[in-house]
């Protein structure tokens, strides 16, 4: 991929950035051509670690597969965002953080990425119920070693991740397969509770509606009563007469 800037023409961007000169000036009077989210992540970096960080911007094949993994394990694991983790190692662009997480975690991690691939590419293989909960407390037990438990049983490292996460949320209720099955009580509270206040005003409704019923046959009856009154009157009125 051909750079836009050298690091010494994105190091006087940011330079003249600093010294006031807007975004907008830099890239309609100063020639800077790269995008506002691009240019944010150089000059995040800059600023944590100096100009060295602009020197190799190329990415993508200068860092090892045990840094890729090590990078995407710490965002797992952590509740940090891409561009916290690509300034903390300074990698230029936070895209780059995310297709490797993307491709880590949904299982499409290329050969050249991580020894033992096949963890990551692996097929689904069905297991019981049973054998997530013992595989989720093996990986507990290991420091939550997800990528040596997935080789250890035969599975993904996405299927152990998720599994664990729903351990440690719902307990072994939350590792039932619920495809086609009615999901365990706990997971279902919400959607109960959600059934049961639409239970209740659908019978508050109704008792409205059947207030109303009345309450409008009342006033038809009323009406009538008012008119027989009326009728009365006037029948009698003529009898006198």
């Amino acid at each position: 991929m051909v750079k836009k800037h050298t690091a010494k023409e994105l190091e006087q961007f940011i330079e003249l950035y600093l010294d006031g000169v807007s975004f907008h000036e830099l890239r309609s009077e100063y020639g800077l051509k790269i995008s506002p989210g691009s240019f944010n992540m150089y000059f995040l970096n800059y600023k944590a670690h100096g100009p060295s960080v602009l020197e190799d911007r190329d990415g993508f094949n200068t860092y090892t597969n045990e840094f890729k993994e090590k990078v995407v394990k710490e965002f797992l694991e952590s509740k940090t965002y891409f561009t916290a983790i690509a300034r903390k190692y300074k990698i230029p662009c936070a895209k780059t953080v995310r297709n490797w997480i993307i491709k880590y975690t949904n299982g499409e991690a290329e050969k050249a990425y991580y020894p033992k691939p096949e963890v990551y590419t692996m097929k689904f293989r069905k297991t019981s119920h049973e054998e997530r909960i013992f595989i989720v407390k093996d990986c507990i037990q290991n420091q939550l070693d997800y990528k040596q438990t997935a080789q250890k049983f035969n599975v993904s490292y996405n299927s152990v991740y998720q599994w664990v996460k729903k351990y440690q949320k719902y307990g072994p209720d939350g590792l039932v397969d619920s495809r086609g099955k009615r999901k365990p009580d706990n997971i279902q509270t919400e959607t109960e509770r959600i059934r049961a206040e639409m239970a209740i005003l659908k019978a508050r409704n109704e008792y409205l509606e059947t207030e109303n019923a009345a309450l409008k046959k009342l006033q038809e009856v009323e009406s009538e009563l008012m008119f027989a009154r009326r009728n009365l009157k006037r029948n009698i009125k003529r009898l006198k007469n």
